[in-house]
């Protein structure tokens, strides 16, 4: 790799940790407005002519803004595993480039789970005390959304077992041969070193 190409690579890197960065900011930044807007006085009043306090508005909103967040945030993740993982592989080994890939879809998708499930969190608040009789169709409705993320992740948890198995087995099994090969010169260069005393020893 030259020169040039290693600082592309590592202004890659950092703009993407400081993208990624400011998003996590921005969330923990809007979550700690929440959480200075639920010490307002008034907040857990009801809603005029709804069943559902300004707290719960409140939270619904910024669980919205934060599952966006990630959902926005998850190809950064993504891609900031891959770039973690992908500078320790040997270059042009296609199995290591298979987990690395792997590794970061399996990022990738469980971040997508973890907005599914703020939003999730977020919205009962209000979707719960609105559906009334009908809050089981709430938790269908969002079970349904989870699946999607959830069947992802094992489909690429599925896929990363036999390469990453395969690796390991290499790693394992490849010093262990190499022991073995070394031990195995050793023991035939003292039978040679034996032989050759023999056979002088006859003269």
């Amino acid at each position: 790799m030259s020169s040039n190409d290693s600082a592309i690579g590592a202004a890659l890197d950092r703009d993407t940790v400081r993208s990624t960065s400011k998003l996590l900011i921005g969330a923990l930044a809007i979550v700690g407005v929440l959480a200075v807007v639920t010490l307002l006085p008034g907040v857990d009043r009801l809603v005029p002519f709804a069943p559902v306090t300004f707290a719960a508005v409140a939270t619904a909103v910024v669980a919205l803004a934060v599952a966006g967040i990630l959902l926005y945030a998850a190809p950064k993740f993504a891609l900031l595993t891959r770039l973690a993982l992908g500078t320790s592989e040997a270059e042009g080994d296609a199995r290591a480039d298979r987990i690395v890939e792997n590794a970061g879809g399996v990022v990738h998708w469980l971040v997508v789970f973890g907005a599914v499930l703020v939003a999730y969190r977020g919205l009962a608040g209000v979707a719960v005390p609105v559906l009334d009789g009908a809050a089981w169709a709430y938790d269908a409705a969002f079970l349904f959304v989870a699946l999607v993320p959830v069947v992802f992740l094992v489909a690429r948890l599925t896929v990363t077992v036999d390469p990453l198995a395969e690796l390991v087995a290499d790693r394992v099994a490849g010093e262990a041969d190499a022991e073995s090969g070394a031990s195995d010169a050793t023991s035939t260069r003292t039978t040679s070193g034996d032989d050759a005393e023999g056979g002088d020893g006859g003269q």
